[in-house]
């Protein structure tokens, strides 16, 4: 027999005992007033009260001090006064009941009722005993349970709990399924079973370090199927309430990880060996401009050995004439975080001159520059034979290849002449390829139909600038575009088109984020009153274009302003939130929901196609309404309605959005002074009843 249980039956017996010397029949003798001292006298609250009428007939002090009452406060009072339950009272019943102090702080009060003759009158012997605080620690020791149990059975996370021998006592479904196993196929099993035996050292390592209390590190497993995988863990010995130790422990599989970082550094030296092989003098320099690294073929070129052309050394193999210039314009476009681009002369033996062309961009990890990566080539023989146009030519596709942005030159017949690396990524295709074709050629009819009256206007002499939104393989890309006109010098006649390109998705789905921000109600995270006056205005315009009926609905709470005087100002967001969800299941997906402000509530149901089917919906709003709102945070069961006024429209009268609320919001006052609880439709539409019953 369960603790609790024995105290009940002895609090009856208890109960008994008194109640038998305080039902005087005759003037209460000496013995008596003995006994009516124990009862006021007594740690145990206690009061009697009139069985028919419930009124209190006497309280001891441990009840007084209970309700915080005075006694003659409570005398002639009813139990009403400090009682919230409805239950009756049964002569022999025991229950909690719902009470309440002097000051109005709830309580739940194990009560055992004996009935008893006092004074002459039938009346009830309530035995009290407070257990609000006990309850409520159940429910908070409840919750935790439930929360842990949760966690350990929900969680991502690979948990299992073993002896100190490694047999397992517990494994959680996410630690099973990475294992291939079911639970139960687990649960005695030592660890041992599951660990590449070529790594049981590092097991029988493991059970040493974890009996001296935390362990942490790598083990190597196996799946059901033999696959090896890796596991990262971290272990902690516990103790249970009897004392025996076990072993908590989590891991995380990073099985990918190591994967990944083995082929991270074959890739490495993969790269190594075709940098070193390279035709190009390949090099990298930190954020001072220092060279920390040259490839073989830079060796060559520069007739220098790699430890030479560490940190500057590598201007000492330049040309004298070219010297002094190419250092300070690296050093500027350090300063500057920016791209270097030089053709200069290195001087790799006596009287030998070989003219190279060096690039270099920062390097770019995480945001952050964290140096320089560049290269050398030699471009001697073409710079014998070409030189000014070759330089020319460089300069104009380094800059261009550099920019992010898609760049490409097109003559008057829209030919293309010009494009840059972007572009031609862009595109997919290679640039000889895309070069002498015509722009329908390669943007295909779609897009071209698009661009066509941009284009045509660039033509014309007009600068140009606008976006283009765009599916690309199944995702949203926004694009800006600029069309600059290409004049000839003497005659001022157009005659082709510079075509800039500049990807602005992030910052085109950055601005959509904060314009829906901007437009969702904080409480409920339905539209707020921004967002359902434009939602409802597309909903207007798509209304008179589709011919169609569209529904507007604008409610509140009945009586919330009593719900936030009562309970406060937190219940009654909560209130709010729970009516929201509500609102939300009985709606479908497409209807639109907005929050004014306050308790008051807007809805937008486009595709109506009767008048009654609108109705019915409204009904439906006021039957769901009633039930029940539990609030479990709040322990609180609270009984509201809403009231509902409801107002079409087909696009045809001409109405805006606000005059179309305006009519709901007269249909809501409407309701509202025919007794709330309902709905009622706007002037003209037919009229909705004041109540619903059923719906």
């Amino acid at each position: 027999m369960d603790e609790p249980r024995r105290s009940r039956q002895r609090n009856r017996r208890r109960a008994r005992r008194i109640a038998a010397p305080l039902a005087p029949a005759a003037p209460a003798s000496v013995a008596d007033s003995a006994l009516q001292a124990v009862f006021d006298a007594s740690p145990q609250p206690m009061l009697i009260c009139e069985a028919a009428s419930r009124r209190l007939l006497a309280l001891n002090d441990a009840a007084l001090r209970l309700y915080g009452y005075a006694r003659a406060e409570l005398l002639d009072a009813t139990l009403d006064t400090i009682d919230s339950d409805a239950a009756p009272l049964d002569a022999g019943s025991s229950g909690v009941r719902r009470q309440r102090t002097r000051n109005g702080m709830a309580l739940q009060v194990e009560t055992i009722v004996q009935a008893l003759v006092y004074g002459g009158h039938a009346a009830h012997l309530l035995l009290l005993r407070d257990v609000t605080v006990q309850r409520r620690a159940l429910a908070a020791m409840e919750a935790n349970e439930r929360r842990f149990r949760d966690l350990f059975e929900r969680g991502l996370g690979l948990v299992c709990t073993h002896d100190l021998d490694g047999v397992l006592l517990s494994v959680n479904p996410a630690a099973a399924e990475a294992l291939g196993y079911r639970v139960c196929e687990l649960i005695g099993r030592p660890l041992v079973d599951f660990v590449d035996p070529a790594q049981r050292s590092a097991h029988d390592a493991y059970l040493t370090r974890v009996r001296l209390g935390d362990a942490c590190g790598v083990l190597h497993v196996l799946d059901k199927l033999g696959t090896p995988l890796v596991w990262k863990y971290r272990s902690r010995v516990l103790r249970d309430a009897h004392g025996t130790a076990y072993v908590m422990g989590h891991a995380e599989d990073i099985t990918e990880r190591c994967q990944y970082e083995q082929r991270l550094q074959e890739q490495q030296a993969e790269l190594e060996a075709v940098t070193d092989n390279s035709p190009i003098g390949l090099f990298r320099a930190d954020l001072r401009g220092g060279f920390v690294y040259v490839n073989r073929t830079f060796e060559r070129i520069a007739g220098q050995r790699a430890d030479q052309a560490m940190g500057a050394g590598w201007l000492q193999a330049l040309h004298p004439d070219d010297r002094e210039r190419v250092a300070a314009q690296w050093q500027a476009a350090v300063a500057a975080r920016g791209a270097f681009i030089s053709l200069h002369r290195f001087r790799p033996a006596a009287g030998a001159t070989v003219w190279t062309s060096m690039r270099a961009q920062p390097l770019i990890v995480k945001g952050e520059i964290a140096g320089y990566v560049g290269s050398f080539a030699d471009v001697t023989a073409r710079q014998l034979a070409e030189r000014q146009l070759a330089r020319s030519e460089q300069r104009m596709r380094t800059l261009a290849d550099a920019v992010p942005a898609m760049i490409a030159t097109v003559d008057a017949q829209q030919r293309f002449i010009f494009i840059n690396a972007a572009y031609a990524q862009h595109v997919g295709r290679a640039p000889a390829e895309i070069l002498g074709r015509s722009g329908r050629e390669i943007l295909g009819e779609a897009t071209y139909a698009r661009r066509r009256p941009y284009i045509e206007r660039a033509l014309r002499g007009e600068r140009v600038l606008f976006e283009e939104e765009q599916q690309v393989d199944g995702e949203y890309r926004c694009y800006e575009i600029a069309y600059l006109p290409q004049g000839e010098a003497d005659t001022q006649e157009t005659i082709g088109l510079h075509v800039m390109v500049q990807d602005i998705t992030r910052k085109a789905l950055q601005e959509r984020g904060w314009m829906r921000a901007a437009e969702l109600d904080p409480l409920t995270g339905v539209a707020n009153r921004a967002g359902f006056t434009t939602r409802l205005t597309h909903a207007l315009a798509r209304c008179r274009d589709q011919h169609g009926l569209l529904a507007v609905m604008y409610l509140d709470i009945d009586h919330f302003k009593h719900v936030n005087d009562t309970y406060g100002h937190a219940v009654g967001d909560a209130v709010i939130q729970a009516f929201a969800q509500r609102l939300g299941s009985i709606l479908r997906p497409s209807d639109i929901v907005g929050r004014l402000g306050g308790d008051e509530f807007t809805v937008a149901i486009e595709g109506v196609r009767r008048p009654q089917y609108a109705a019915v919906v409204a009904a439906k709003i006021v039957s769901a309404m009633r039930r029940p709102f539990v609030l479990e945070q709040e322990n609180l069961t609270l009984q509201l309605s809403a009231s509902v006024g409801l107002a079409l429209s087909d696009g045809s009268d001409g109405i805006g959005s606000a005059e179309l609320l305006k009519r709901a919001d007269a249909a809501l006052y409407r309701a509202k002074n025919g007794g709330r609880d309902g709905y009622r439709m706007a002037d003209g539409e037919g009229a909705g009843p004041a109540t619903v019953l059923d719906a």
